[in-house]
Order: C-alpha cells, then sequence, then structure tokens
C-alpha cells in the first residue's frame, strides 16, 4: 500500500468516525434545545390559564392541548414534564405529546392542569436537521478528502520524482544528478544526502574497478614469468622425482590462479558494460563451432548428443559474450556429466535450453549463479562459470534459470 493511499484512509476514517460522533451529539443538543424551548412555552401556556381562571373563575376547554379539571384533597404538585400518547379520533391514531403538569390551588379550588403541545413537529424538524446535517457532513468529508489528497500529492511530488530519478541510477554513470527540488526542509535534507551517497557509491565503485583491473593485469605479468620459469624447471634432465612432482602441483596452480585472475577480470568487464560493439549474430553456428571444440571431451565421457537447433535463430550482441555464454553452458554441462550420460541441446528464437544427465544437487540450487559457488568442493574449478553467464544474461536483459526433473539439470536461457 502507498504512503498516500495510508494516510488518506487514516484520514478517511478518523474523519468520518469524528463526523458520525459529532453528528450524534448535534441531533442530542439541537432535541434538548427544542424540548427546553417547549416546556417553556408550555410554562407560560399554564400561567395564562391559571391567570384566565382566577379572573372569570370559569375552565376554559381547548382538549387535548389543555387539559383542566378540579381535584379534591390533594396537595399541591410543582411542574411535572412528560411524554405521552393521546389518540386522535379523526386520524384513529396516537399522537405523541410533550406535556407539562401540576396541581395548583386557584381560588381556594384544586385544579389538576396540564398544556401540551405535538411531538410531530419537533419530530419532523429533527428529521429535516439531520438529513440536512447529514448532507453537509458528507459533503465537507468528501471534499476535505479530496482537497487532502490533491495537497499532499502536491507535497509529495518531489518525492515522487526523486524516487524515478534513483530508479535510473546506475554506479557505472558518474554524471548521475538529482533534479527534483522542494520547499520542504525535510525533501530538500533527503536530496542532499541522498547526492552525497551515490556520488560516495560512484566514487567507491570507479576505485574499486580500477583496482581490479590493474591487480588483474599486474598479476599476469608475474605469473606468466612463474610458468615460463616452472616450465624450464621441468625440462631440467637433472630433476628428482620428488622435485618434479612439486614443481608440477605448483605449475598447476600457477594457471588456476591465472585463470582465476582472466575470469575475475572478464566478469568486471561484462559489469562495467565494456563490450558495447554488438552485432547479428547466428548462435547455431556459434553453438556447432563450441560442440566441435569440446568433442574429445564428449568422446571421453562416452556422451551421447541431443541437438534440435533452430538454424534461423540471429541475436543482436557482442560477440564475445555470446561465445562465452555457449562455452561455459556446454562446458558446465559437460564436466558435471556422468560417464555414459546425455547432452542435449535445444535453440529456437525463444530460447537456448542445456541439459545434461546427472544425480540431484547435494546443495540447495538456489545460490547455483553465485560466484565461486561449488556443487563439489573437491573440485578444481573456480566456480565462476555459471556466475559469468548470469552476468552476460543481465546485460543482454535475458532471463536464465535452473531445473532439475527426473535426474537432468537444465538450464535455460531466455531471449
Amino acid at each position: 500500500m502507498k504512503l498516500l493511499q495510508k494516510t488518506n484512509r487514516a484520514y478517511f476514517i478518523v474523519s468520518g468516525t469524528a463526523f458520525i460522533i459529532a453528528g450524534i451529539v448535534f441531533y442530542f443538543v439541537i432535541s434538548y434545545f427544542f424540548k427546553d424551548q417547549l416546556n417553556e412555552k408550555l410554562f407560560h401556556d399554564i400561567e395564562n390559564i391559571k391567570g384566565t381562571i382566577k379572573k372569570s373563575s370559569t375552565i376554559p376547554d381547548y382538549y387535548p392541548f389543555f387539559e383542566i379539571r378540579e381535584v379534591s384533597k390533594q396537595p399541591e404538585q410543582s411542574f411535572k414534564a412528560t411524554d405521552t400518547l393521546i389518540f386522535d379520533s379523526f386520524g384513529n391514531k396516537n399522537i405523541p405529546y410533550h406535556q407539562i403538569s401540576l396541581i395548583t390551588v386557584i381560588n381556594d379550588k384544586e385544579y389538576f392542569i396540564a398544556a401540551r403541545d405535538t411531538l410531530i413537529e419537533e419530530d419532523d424538524l429533527l428529521e429535516v436537521i439531520s438529513i440536512v446535517t447529514g448532507i453537509i457532513f458528507i459533503l465537507l468529508l468528501v471534499s476535505l478528502y479530496f482537497i487532502n489528497r490533491r495537497l499532499s500529492m502536491k507535497i509529495w511530488e518531489p518525492f515522487y520524482k526523486t524516487l524515478d530519478e534513483l530508479k535510473e541510477f546506475s554506479h557505472d554513470k558518474p554524471g548521475f544528478t538529482l533534479s527534483s527540488e522542494s520547499e520542504l526542509y525535510e525533501f530538500t535534507e533527503l536530496n542532499t544526502t541522498l547526492k552525497k551517497l551515490t556520488e560516495k557509491v560512484i566514487s567507491d565503485y570507479q576505485s574499486l574497478k580500477r583496482f581490479t583491473e590493474d591487480a588483474s593485469h599486474e598479476i599476469q605479468t608475474p605469473l606468466a614469468v612463474i610458468q615460463s620459469k616452472l616450465e624450464t624447471l621441468m625440462q631440467d634432465p637433472d630433476l628428482k622425482k620428488d622435485q618434479a612432482e612439486l614443481i608440477n602441483s605448483a605449475y598447476v596452480y600457477a594457471l588456476r590462479i591465472s585463470k582465476l585472475t582472466q575470469t575475475l577480470l572478464l566478469l568486471t568487464k561484462i559489469a562495467n558494460d565494456q563490450f558495447p560493439d554488438k552485432k547479428d549474430i547466428n548462435m547455431a553456428e556459434l553453438i556447432e563451432e563450441k560442440i566441435k571444440m569440446f568433442e574429445d571431451l564428449m568422446t571421453e565421457k562416452l556422451l551421447t548428443l541431443g541437438k534440435d537447433i533452430n538454424t534461423d535463430c540471429i541475436l543482436t550482441t557482442n560477440f564475445f559474450l555470446a561465445e562465452s555464454l555457449v562455452i561455459n553452458l556446454l562446458g558446465n554441462a559437460i564436466k558435471h556429466n556422468v560417464k555414459n550420460g546425455v547432452l542435449n541441446i535445444k535453440l529456437d528464437k525463444a530460447h537456448l535450453e542445456i541439459s545434461n544427465s546427472g544425480e540431484a544437487l547435494p546443495v540447495s540450487p538456489m545460490n547455483l549463479f553465485d560466484r565461486f559457488y561449488k556443487t563439489n568442493m573437491a573440485s578444481d574449478s573456480p566456480g565462476l562459470g555459471l556466475a559469468i553467464v548470469r552476468e552476460i544474461c543481465r546485460l543482454n536483459k535475458w532471463a536464465v534459470c535452473y531445473v532439475f526433473e527426473d535426474n537432468i539439470h537444465k538450464v535455460v536461457v531466455n531471449f
């Protein structure tokens, strides 16, 4: 849920609750005011009736609005306000009335006097007031909701603009800037902090990039010298067997280090998008060429090769990256295959699928494309092949996934 939606919903709930409570309180206040005014009117009516009886000693007949009768041997009773129902013979129904009654002495006689007024008009008036007030409250609530929404969108506009600009941020674009401005102090501070942060990220990335490239290049020279020296020593006829084994072991590890640095350098170049040259590549021809390169390894493992290759699959990408993709996928499928296993290659305009037979992975496949991740820790592979595949796919905006079904490992690249 978006922040603006959450705040508007909270505002609507709180405001609606407040308006409902206010409406209920308003209704009871108005009702109390009407009753108070009605009591005051009926009180004056009773005083007028008492004055009339005192002057003329006659009992006026204004039933049902007034009820006056003589009573005997009853103590005086002060004003008493009640609601009552009186049957209306014309309408054939009970009519609600509010009345004030008392027992008082006038000209040495005791009278019961009750002054009444119908509550129908009051109920109708209260109903009209409640409806009008409710409509006003609803209109006010809806108006405030949309005004608050419009105002919030205006206030938060710089934030969303900054967010859109951050989505375009890339560590390999040193010219990145935040152009959004705001009159609000908080957003200004946010932009200032983000600007410093992005500049620091770009600076650190550029420094790391230069260090990686320089280190990889500098390491290659001494490694080449070491390999050359070791090769020379291995050709010495006076070399003893144990010495030869030690030198051979050192030579193997030197080769592994050389290959590792070259692979890390390749990963760095891919991440830095240092392969801008693109052209149309016939993937079928490229795959057939690399299959021939791995023929000896497939023969050694007695693998059965299955091919379903569409010759019309043309991709626009960097040739070196496409070549690295195919080599790493084929090499991985052959290296981790079993003897007398199968190797299947499927290619069409939508995807490339390379599958090989083998047992289930002893570890989780979730990290299969991570750097230095190996299913067999005893393997001399650095565990960077599928990491290179993932980086190549990321750069070309392709999707890569791994599936294991019926003892078959599948790596699928969706173009």
